[in-house]
């Protein structure tokens, strides 16, 4: 959504919101119960002050235009979270809900990360094939806004989704590891994919 050409998922050291040591598989991750940040969806008229915000941290998030990310925001609202604390706009959490078209184009490395084409999205209310995170711009005193991202994404209709990542920083890559993600062996984007639990169960019958 936000970003450009070899999009930053979980990026810069900025982003990474606690030692990755400290981190859990994605699926047990639980947010705070006293959290200062607050994560919700992105308003139309924040589109502009959340770019600002997240090419502070990210910098070829800048490629994104306003338009499109307007676009993929209006399709499906999930698709852009920002997280405020103390009345302040710190950071975002941006993503590609992919249908199974989506999908396909994004295992074999066709999706324009910079405009991505509408028939590769899922609508608002629809159960994703899968989550592609384009982007996670956040200051590390905001990790519990991060936090209650993912238990939304734990939540119906995203909990079987499996999600993808393409980690641009050392910290980005440690941060998603941290998170249960591995690497696609030979994808040309450096892409990395999270199984969720329910999917590794009824796979390998854990």
């Amino acid at each position: 959504m936000l970003t450009a050409t070899t999009v930053p998922a979980w990026s810069a050291a900025p982003c990474a919101p606690q030692r990755a040591s400290r981190l859990r598989d994605f699926d047990r991750v639980v947010a705070p119960r006293f959290g200062r940040t607050v994560a919700r969806r992105a308003r139309l008229g924040e589109i502009g002050a959340t770019l600002v915000t997240a090419s502070a941290a990210i910098d070829r998030m800048r490629s994104a235009t306003r338009d499109v990310v307007a676009r993929v925001v209006a399709h499906n609202p999930d698709s852009l979270w920002v997280f405020v604390r103390d009345g302040l706009l710190v950071g975002c959490s941006a993503m590609m809900m992919l249908n199974e078209k989506g999908l396909c184009a994004l295992l074999a490395g066709e999706i324009d990360m910079r405009d991505p084409a509408p028939a590769y999205l899922t609508a608002a209310g629809d159960r994703p094939a899968a989550i592609y995170v384009w982007a996670l711009a956040s200051p590390s005193v905001a990790a519990d806004g991060i936090a209650k991202i993912i238990m939304r994404l734990q939540s119906p209709p995203y909990e079987r989704a499996d999600l993808y990542a393409s980690p641009a920083t050392r910290a980005g890559l440690r941060f998603t590891r941290a998170l249960g993600f591995e690497p696609i062996p030979g994808h040309p984007r450096n892409l990395f994919r999270y199984i969720r639990l329910v999917n590794r169960q009824h796979q390998f019958g854990d």
